[in-house]
């Protein structure tokens, strides 16, 4: 990854744009380009419907190509297809069906392997083409190149930031992507934004389905569950298993797509994998007040655009051997270690602080109130000014401190919500909990649960505070033990940095919160850590 990444660098540095591909300005669109520019391209799918295409020819013919299949504009795409035209490639940038100037309806997660498919007949049979392909995507677009990865045209994939996201559903994020970039025809960049501000009151809507009919544009079905892209993540990871060429993931700690990357790099036989820490319009939308540093290091296209290259030239060593490189949250440190975590890893257990709790009865108690629950933020956000709420356990360990995959949390629960319950008359009703002295009526015993959410926070020496990893668990009333899994991350917290613990009932709007007023009993809480494998970061 070092003698990569040194390399990479003079491609240009961290994009921050507003939507995909926009923001290479400095890796891509060199002014050496000398080839051809063809617009309107037309490729008839299996049942008629006509596809729309960009096409961006180097100087020298017949070429091997590249091609990018996407739902966000194929004119997007241009400052990238002309860095790939300049090293010799042929670029196809191809709207995908139901997007722009392509024909039929777009179908998040449909369509994408016969559509792709005849896309690599088409452009395999090109005289401009040599018969070689490339595949690569972004996000949505990384989806539609698995789908058509076994295509026998292919010779190897890049996949960056793949959809669809695993894990729990993060629905501000996921509504964002449908609002700007997955609804409609067109994009529109900023409309999740400017919604909120002209109306804030809907952002309390978000994890209910009450936002079908009161959003500016048809989200498709809400809300998401965890099973909503079931098809298309177990369709994507078979791809990847059955794949016999090379492949390229690049993936974001900071993005929810980061599991994605990882489990795609697993499964597929011949990759190498990059996970970095860079800048996205979802991770870091929040402009002026991102708190989120950007840390240095290669610009993904560039890596790309280098193992292209390389492929193309000199092949891949295909021996099974996984290859790539790893960013370290927190000191911003790039290693060449492989950022796929161990599969079976040791683990270690820090002592955990508490930070100004309510003591209960064995435990630590937080309490919920639906008509202020506590809220979550955009990724980049700033979280110091939420610390010193009520409604939230807090607990925290100083660094040194260094994990590498996913973080596990356990604690024995005890949970009480109020319920509505019938008075013997039948004509009144009353709130009703499991918990006395709780500030919630007592009554008959409630059926409700909670989503209990688990918000790992890096705070840095200047104060400012930001999320790291978060999961989450459906916790039933009365008392359990729950065990709750974190987002991937590695991480290394520098000394004179805390890690903070955050339990929260919900965090809306990325979390949906309980209904009515609840409380939550906890103790036995430890957080487990997986430790990198001996020597990784050293």
């Amino acid at each position: 990854m070092s003698e990569r990444s040194e390399r990479a660098k003079r491609h240009g540095g961290i994009a921050s744009a507003a939507d995909g591909h926009s923001g290479v300005a400095d890796a891509a669109g060199g002014g050496g380009y000398a080839g051809e520019i063809r617009t309107g391209l037309t490729v008839t799918a299996a049942d008629g419907t006509v596809l729309v295409a960009d096409l961006v020819l180097p100087d020298r013919l017949p070429a091997p190509a590249v091609v990018v299949r996407t739902p966000y504009g194929a004119a997007g795409g241009l400052p990238e297809a002309r860095s790939l035209a300049e090293a010799g490639f042929a670029c196809l940038l191809q709207d995908l069906r139901g997007r722009h100037l392509s024909g039929g309806v777009f179908v998040p997660g449909a369509d994408e392997t016969g559509d792709g498919h005849a896309t690599l007949d088409w452009t395999a049979a090109q005289p401009w083409c040599d018969g070689d392909v490339f595949l690569y995507g972004l996000a949505y677009e990384a989806y539609a190149a698995w789908c058509a990865a076994a295509h026998p045209a292919v010779r190897g994939i890049v996949s960056r930031q793949p959809w669809p996201p695993a894990g729990p559903p993060a629905l501000d994020d996921e509504l964002w992507w449908r609002t700007d970039l997955g609804a409609g025809r067109a994009t529109r960049p900023g409309l999740y934004e400017a919604t909120l501000a002209h109306r804030p009151e809907l952002a309390a809507l978000i994890p209910a389905a009450a936002v079908t009919g009161t959003w500016p544009v048809d989200v498709g079905p809400w809300p998401v569950t965890p099973d909503t892209y079931g098809p298309a993540a177990r369709r994507m990871t078979g791809a990847a298993q059955v794949t016999r060429v090379p492949s390229l993931h690049l993936g974001s700690w900071y993005c929810r797509s980061a599991r994605t990357t990882l489990r795609q790099a697993m499964a597929s036989p011949y990759a190498e994998a990059v996970v970095g820490g860079w800048a996205s319009a979802l991770t870091h939308r929040l402009q002026p007040e991102c708190a989120l540093p950007e840390p240095p290091g290669p610009h993904p296209f560039a890596l790309a655009l280098e193992w292209l290259d390389a492929v193309r030239r000199d092949g891949h060593p295909l021996d099974g051997v996984r290859r790539g490189g790893c960013l370290l949250l927190g000191t911003g440190r790039w290693t060449d270690a492989d950022p796929v975590p161990p599969h079976r890893p040791a683990w270690t257990t820090p002592p955990l602080g508490e930070e100004g709790m309510r003591p209960g009865e064995g435990g630590m108690r937080l309490r919920h109130d639906p008509a202020d629950p506590y809220p979550s933020a955009p990724h980049s956000a700033d979280l110091a000014p939420l610390a010193d709420r009520e409604d939230v356990v807090r607990l925290g360990v100083d660094g040194p401190l260094c994990w590498h995959g996913t973080a596990r949390l356990t604690a024995a629960v005890t949970v009480s919500t109020e319920a509505t319950a019938r008075t013997h008359t039948g004509t009144r009703t009353e709130a009703a909990t499991t918990h006395p002295g709780s500030g919630i009526r007592p009554g008959v015993t409630t059926g409700a649960g909670v989503e209990l959410v688990v918000t790992l926070v890096h705070e840095r020496p200047d104060g400012a505070a930001t999320r790291v990893a978060d999961g989450t668990a459906s916790i039933g009333p009365g008392a359990s033990r729950c065990e709750i899994r974190l987002a991937p991350v590695a991480m290394e917290l520098p000394p004179g940095h805390r890690l903070h613990v955050e339990l929260t009932a919900g965090r809306p709007p990325r979390y949906p919160a309980p209904p009515q007023r609840a409380e939550i009993l906890l103790h036995d809480v430890a957080l487990h850590l997986p430790r990198p494998r001996k020597g990784a970061f050293a």
